[in-house]
């Protein structure tokens, strides 16, 4: 029972993470509870200090300002690792879809994604979108499993550009849900060139279920790091501060 909360306490943080503000029935349903179930979860989280509540809605607590800006400031900048012609994997996060528009100069992109909110906000902008299909999380609406995978392993992806939940207790990148792990395999299997984003306020965030290596990562996009903070990622290939 208490594993089953967890994961659900899980699922509920990721899902607000991605959508933002989201409705709490559409919340109810997206997790298959009851409102009552979905209540006290909300309770639980909102004393926690992680969540408001506003309206029949919920949404993360706002990031300060700063943080904020750093955040974006490292996705613009893995974003310049776009060429023309390329064929991108992007990660389903709230601020890489939001800085999406810094693609638009750029001619004949295809951009990969297993989230639904993401295509259609690929697909809002005018670009090329391959949506891969497989078995769908009715939270987030995200695609997993051997399909997703074998769709995956039809792609040469030139890049892939994808978040962590944090490292602590991991010694890599990290997931929230043990399932998208096995995309991810398959992803970095089939890209040419791994761009991790990282915001420094995740540096002391814990791991959940690690999907990569530091030494997998060709590149690792985050904000400036003291000279002991830099040496936890012994193994990247490249780090760019911003």
């Amino acid at each position: 029972m208490q594993k089953r909360k967890e994961q659900r306490l899980t699922d509920l943080r990721k899902i607000l993470e991605e959508q933002g503000r989201v409705r709490t029935r559409d919340l109810a349903q997206m997790l298959d509870v009851t409102p009552e179930t979905l209540r006290s979860d909300l309770d639980l989280l909102e004393s926690q200090g992680l969540i408001e509540r506003e309206h029949g809605a919920a949404r993360l607590r706002v990031l300060d300002k700063e943080n904020r800006q750093e955040k974006m400031q490292v996705t613009i900048r893995a974003l310049q690792e776009v060429k023309d012609g390329d064929i991108v994997f992007i990660d389903a996060g709230s601020t890489i879809l939001t800085a999406l528009n810094h693609l638009s100069s750029r001619r004949d992109l295809t951009i990969v994604v297993n989230s639904l909110p993401a295509a259609q906000s690929c697909l809002d902008m005018g670009f090329h979108c391959l949506f891969i299909g497989g078995q769908m999380r009715r939270s987030g609406g995200h695609t997993y499993g051997y399909f997703a995978e074998q769709m995956v392993d039809n792609i040469t992806i030139d890049i892939a550009i994808l978040g962590t939940t944090g490292i602590e207790g991991v010694d890599g990148f990290s997931v929230y849900r043990a399932e998208e792990v096995g995309i991810r395999r398959h992803i970095i299997r089939q890209t040419r060139r791994l761009v991790i984003v990282m915001g420094r306020h995740k540096l002391n965030q814990p791991g959940y279920y690690r999907y990569a290596s530091f030494r997998e990562a060709d590149l690792l996009v985050t904000n400036h790091l003291t000279p002991e903070q830099k040496k936890r990622f012994s193994g990247v290939r490249q780090i760019v501060e911003v």
